[in-house]
């Protein structure tokens, strides 16, 4: 009896470039984290293998455009990206303000930040809506910088006034730096959920991409590695859950949430 095996006529080395450490979506010092994980395992469904390329998340387009790069992770439609190159939705970001607690500032609408200095990530006022490109348009205290590590330790040491950043990131690396610089925060909501999605020229390459992520959503392979990582807010077929984060219990869009640090430790260090 002859056994038919199916493989992959073009079994290949994938570069997939991602930008900077933005645990848990990406840890570089392991090649892990969610967006890793998930795309390499969506890679082995097609049968091929993953090599991950890091560069700072604002040039990481770039990377396609040459040609240095067959998938490039964490785009959407606000990139200067065509939109054919985009696959489906497959993470999604909670960006927040984060202020320290000793502060008391008061931000109910985006507006209000222009009287304080921001450190954003980069591409920030390119994907956080039109109303956050204009309060910041012009504001001479506002940065975007690649290392999202830098961000926190600036925010915790007072360097800086507000953060613009997933507060999911925030959380996992606040948590490796020392208890004593872990100062209590508080959690701004003044931004929607971000999707995000992969920018691949291959049609071949992106088709396979979205059948195999919609096959691992059905299957609950999606859900399991979204579990692992403690993604509470992830696309499911177009659609978005609106359950609060497990990291900031009982956030409602729209308020402000004092954080301490003791609570942060615990919950990052819980499961």
């Amino acid at each position: 009896m002859l056994l038919l095996i199916s493989v992959p006529l073009q079994a290949r080395q994938i570069d997939v470039v991602a930008g900077w450490n933005k645990p848990p979506y990406i840890v570089t010092s392991d090649n892990s984290g969610f967006e890793i994980e998930l795309t390499r395992k969506i890679l082995a469904r097609l049968g091929h293998t993953l090599n991950p390329v890091y560069v700072p998340f604002g040039r990481t387009l770039r990377q396609l455009k040459n040609g240095r790069a067959d998938i490039v992770l964490t785009v959407n439609i606000s990139h200067e990206i065509s939109a054919e190159y985009l696959t489906d939705e497959y993470v999604t970001y909670q960006n927040s303000a984060i202020s320290l607690a000793s502060r008391q500032l008061e931000l109910r609408s985006v507006n209000d930040l222009k009287d304080y200095t921001i450190l954003a990530f980069q591409t920030a006022r390119r994907v956080l809506g039109a109303d956050f490109a204009k309060a910041t348009g012009e504001h001479r205290g506002y940065l975007e910088i690649a290392d999202q590590g830098r961000q926190v330790r600036m925010l915790l040491l007072g360097s800086v006034d507000v953060a613009v950043m997933d507060r999911n990131i925030f959380s996992w690396l606040r948590s490796q730096l020392p208890p004593a610089q872990q100062k209590d925060v508080r959690i701004h909501n003044l931004f929607k959920h971000t999707a995000y999605r992969a920018a691949i020229a291959d049609k071949t390459l992106r088709e396979g991409f979205n059948r195999e992520l919609k096959a691992m959503m059905k299957e609950g392979q999606y859900q399991a590695l979204a579990d692992k990582y403690r993604l509470a807010i992830t696309p499911a077929s177009g659609d978005y859950s609106h359950k609060a984060s497990s990291l900031f219990p009982g956030t409602a869009e729209g308020d402000d949430e004092p954080v301490s640090a003791n609570m942060l430790i615990r919950q990052q260090r819980s499961n």
